[in-house]
């Protein structure tokens, strides 16, 4: 008679390896229940994978593109805000010049001219705004102050009083001098100074070497694979050289001891330049008011683009989220019977029977 051994070891491992197995397919349905997608979706698809990432990559595109565009979108209502801020100390100017024109009393000319000094103060403040450290209006130069203020040592007054003295013969604080002015006429004449030497300093050249350091080429933003918008402006434009000229024939004409004629003729010419001023401001308002209008619209058509890629990826990789929760059930059904029979396994010996 012959007898053979007995062992449970052969048993315990192969249900170890049964459940181990249950878990990493547990795992890999609680992810697919928790996600709504196939855990791997390269071995599900198989050959269709390489359509599943040129939609996912595609989709990532064209989300990062709606996100650029809320960056620029952010930077044109900051720089819309600032014009605004802009185009309402130009209009107090204007009406503060209008109150004075034909007037001779100095009391009210102070007054204006103090108004007009805080209307240029706002508006140099708001032309050197900056949003996510980058200056608004200074073109391409988005790390350099586009404005500089306008002071006793600036280049903007030292470059006024170079120009009136070479025009008129005496500097601007020659009261002597400057009773002789005369409004208009041959030169010299207050009317002439400005037309053909002050208003070529603020439309040309000089502009740049004065006031500005910004660029006249302004920042755009590709808003959809084929389209690029202005996003931004520069303080170069009209708007602001205009608002400067008028501010500086205010400050700097109109209490020198110049005849009554002579300071009507500038308070006429600031308030044409206050006038141009207002114009420029609300042409470039309205031309990144349209940048917008189109930023809406491209990201609304990005954002029909991404839904449809969305749902063609969601019905190539999606699962039957009630068929995988009913596959984790099993699973963990599976496991703890594994577990409780293991146990029993492991409690087998021959010793309790003896």
């Amino acid at each position: 008679m012959s007898t053979s051994s007995v062992s449970n070891l052969s048993t315990q491992t192969s249900m170890r390896l049964t459940i181990r197995q249950a878990q990493t397919e547990l795992l890999k349905a609680q992810q697919e229940v928790s996600t709504g997608s196939y855990a791997d979706v390269g071995a599900e698809l198989g050959s269709k994978t390489s359509t599943v990432v040129d939609l996912n990559r595609e989709s990532l595109r064209l989300t990062s593109m709606i996100s650029n565009n809320s960056i620029a979108t952010q930077r044109l209502s900051a720089s819309q805000e600032a014009l605004n801020q802009i185009a309402k100390a130009a209009e107090e100017m204007n009406t503060s010049l209008i109150t004075i024109a034909g007037a001779s009393n100095s009391d009210t000319i102070n007054t204006t001219v103090m108004t007009v000094k805080n209307s240029l103060s706002t508006m140099v403040s708001m032309a050197n705004q900056s949003a996510n450290g980058e200056f608004l209006f200074a073109g391409i130069n988005t790390d350099v102050q586009p404005l500089a203020e306008y002071t006793p040592t600036s280049d903007a007054k030292l470059a006024f009083d170079a120009a009136f003295t070479g025009y008129f013969g005496f500097p601007p604080t020659d009261k002597a001098g400057a009773a002789t002015i005369v409004a208009k006429g041959a030169a010299p004449s207050m009317q002439d100074f400005i037309s053909s030497t002050l208003e070529p300093m603020y439309s040309g050249a000089a502009w740049n070497a004065d006031w500005s350091r910004a660029t006249d080429t302004v920042m755009t933003s590709r808003i959809t694979q084929s389209e690029t918008v202005n996003s931004s402006a520069s303080a170069n434009e009209n708007g602001f050289r205009y608002f400067a000229l008028a501010s500086v024939i205010t400050q700097e004409l109109l209490q020198i001891g110049a005849p009554a004629n002579a300071v009507s003729a500038a308070v006429d010419a600031a308030i044409g330049y206050t006038g141009k001023a207002i114009t420029g401001v609300n042409a470039t308002r309205t031309g990144l008011g349209l940048s917008e209008n189109r930023i809406q619209k491209a990201d609304a058509s990005l954002q029909i683009q991404v839904d449809i890629i969305e749902t063609s990826l969601s019905s190539k990789i999606e699962v039957d989220a009630y068929e995988a929760s009913t596959r984790v059930n099993s699973l963990l059904s599976m496991v703890e019977a594994s577990y409780k029979l293991t146990s029993k396994i492991q409690g087998l010996s021959l010793v309790n029977y003896l």
